[in-house]
């Protein structure tokens, strides 16, 4: 139902972003007072008393729901403004619906107390109309001006909330994993620098864990919002493994794209990418529900406790649950990230040599097409070409292709297609394209910039050069033995980038999320229903409720839906427990 009208209204609305803040506003816990009451036909001493006693409740959801629907009777019945627009064709019907779900829940609320059910279907139909009112409001209105001025003749006490937007968490996250990012490549230039080996090749697990964590951070956290803002939200492994399956994949082809588009490397490397960013990313997204459940559990700031509504704010105990849930992060990503870095470089080292080789044939046939052109600007290079040698080396480049496509390994051969090159690079007369072991020569560099054959000729060398150290590495690979030999250093410092990043990234988003929670309280925003002291009330919001969906009432009190289902258990607690007072009017 409520997705139903909210597409009515979405379509209806010239402002979909300010519907949807107003929606939010209207689907609050506002005031009930004589006026509201009277308005929704429940003013009468047993619904004064009740509303006196228990602000929040299913019943109390019940009237207000009742309440936004005399107002939307109001606005099309002796609303001459409003009339037109509420006799639409969408909105008759829409209204038409409203009004037979109001009367198939009276008929349920007529048999007795809410139950489960019935109390999901009573939020469903409260926040359905505050999307159906909020739509109108704003289709008939001009500006926010009108908008309000027409909140306070229909009585509607309530102010537009600013909306909750997930760009200063993700810049959080974006400052932390990058700053940590930074240390690591500084880190490895320095080594590459002095030591000349090729773990700065590893970069690009940087770049890949920042996606990834970001990602997961961003999909998850909205999925998690969506669902409790809607009161849909279940702790259950069917819902949380399904939210994890879709963010994962979700996660993988983004950060994938990204990463490939920074780094390039070929199609082997891409895949590889692929492969590490959809084994890092579920683990990642599936341990977020965690991260948010100890945040909503752990100790308070020193802002809550200044404001009262903490007791004491435990360092230690913070310090334990930092480094718990970084730990685990941390551990269970280096765990992944090891196992899953032999298969994503067998696939880098096993498919780029044939890239260099492919693309090394096609530079020399584009040579051998050039001279065969005769242009006036390649006259330099088709006086004195070495056509033997070009045949020769294409021979043998096709002969290396075959023995890759078919996973033989003879470094001899490599050796061979260097030698040709070296020999194709000799134009006589003391004139060499290229030094020995196929780098470039001074010679090469005075000649003019022009024609077809030189630009394929720096190609050529280019793509020889780079395939030295890549068919190298297929050495590497002849066997699992030798492989973890000679590639355990550049497997651990993959791991470690991955689980440090993990931890950095658990250690932040405990700690943003545990300071959103706690100071967005305040004595003035507690019911009544919290404990008063102190000491009990901190304890009382750190703990998780199995009938609340395992929520704790710190997260739980920030969702109007969760609000009034917090009241419904405390008001089902037995009155005998010292550590639950009886439910006052709030202040």
């Amino acid at each position: 139902m409520e997705g139903w009208l909210r597409s009515i209204a979405h379509e209806a609305a010239y402002i979909p972003y300010a519907v949807t803040n107003l929606s939010v506003a209207l689907d609050g816990s506002f005031p009930l007072a004589d006026e509201e009451l009277r308005a929704a036909g429940e003013l009468s001493p047993a619904t004064l008393s009740l509303v006196q006693d228990n602000p929040e409740g299913s019943r109390q959801n019940w009237i207000r729901a009742k309440f936004l629907y005399s107002r939307l009777e109001l606005l099309r019945d002796r609303d001459d403004q409003f009339k037109p627009v509420m006799r639409q064709p969408e909105n008759e019907r829409a209204f038409s619906f409203v009004r037979d779900q109001r009367d198939a829940l009276a008929k349920e609320l007529d048999r007795g107390d809410p139950d489960e059910g019935t109390t999901r279907k009573i939020d469903a139909f409260k926040n359905a109309l505050a999307v159906f009112l909020a739509s109108i409001l704003w289709r008939a209105c001009e500006n926010e001006t009108a908008v309000n001025a027409k909140l306070r003749s229909l009585r509607l006490n309530v102010s537009t909330p600013a909306p909750r937007s997930p760009a200063t968490f993700m810049f959080h996250l974006m400052f932390y994993l990058g700053a940590t990012a930074s240390v690591f490549l500084v880190a490895l230039k320095i080594r590459s620098m002095q030591f000349h080996d090729e773990s700065v090749e590893q970069k690009w697990h940087l770049t890949l864990a920042f996606l990834v964590f970001l990602l997961a951070a961003f999909f998850v956290n909205r999925w998690r919002e969506k669902e409790l803002a809607s009161g849909d939200w279940k702790y259950s492994s069917d819902v949380i493994i399904r939210c994890t399956i879709v963010t994962t994949i979700v996660v993988t082809l983004i950060s994938s794209l990204v990463a490939f588009a920074v780094h390039q490397g070929g199609s082997g490397r891409f895949y590889a990418m692929l492969l590490m960013a959809f084994g890092m990313a579920l683990p990642s997204t599936l341990l977020f529900q965690l991260l948010m459940r100890w945040a909503a559990t752990s100790t308070p700031t020193r802002e809550a406790v200044a404001a009262r509504v903490g007791y004491r704010a435990n360092r230690p105990e913070l310090f334990r649950t930092a480094l718990y849930a970084g730990g685990i992060y941390s551990a269970i990503a280096f765990v992944f990230a090891f196992v899953l870095y032999w298969p994503s470089d067998y696939t880098i080292v096993n498919s780029t040599p044939l890239q260099y080789v492919e693309s090394a044939i096609t530079s020399l046939n584009n040579i051998s097409a050039a001279s065969a052109a005769k242009k006036e600007d390649d006259r330099w290079f088709n006086d004195t070409a070495p056509h033997a040698a070009i045949r020769e080396l294409d021979t043998k480049l096709h002969e290396l292709k075959s023995n890759i496509a078919n996973r033989t390994y003879k470094p001899d051969l490599l050796a061979a297609i260097v030698a040709e090159c070296d020999i194709m690079g000799d134009l006589g007369g003391g004139r060499r394209l290229f030094k020995r072991g196929c780098e470039l020569s001074e010679y090469l560099k005075t000649i003019p910039f022009k024609g077809d054959v030189l630009p394929n000729l720096y190609n050529l060398q280019g793509q020889i050069t780079n395939l030295k150290p890549k068919f190298a590495a297929l050495h590497n690979y002849v066997t699992l033995v030798n492989a973890v030999h000679r590639q355990w250093p550049n497997a651990l410092l993959a791991s470690l980038m991955w689980a440090v990043m993990a931890g950095v990234f658990a250690v932040s988003v405990l700690l943003y999320r545990r300071q959103e929670l706690w100071d967005g309280l305040t004595l003035r925003k507690l019911p009544d229903f919290v404990p008063k002291g102190p000491q009990e009330r901190e304890a009382w919001l750190r703990e998780p409720l199995y009938d609340l969906a395992k929520l704790s009432p710190l997260e739980a009190l920030r969702y109007p839906t969760f609000r009034a289902r917090l009241a419904d258990n405390m008001n089902a607690q037995p009155s005998s427990q010292p550590s639950v007072p009886h439910l006052r009017t709030v202040a």
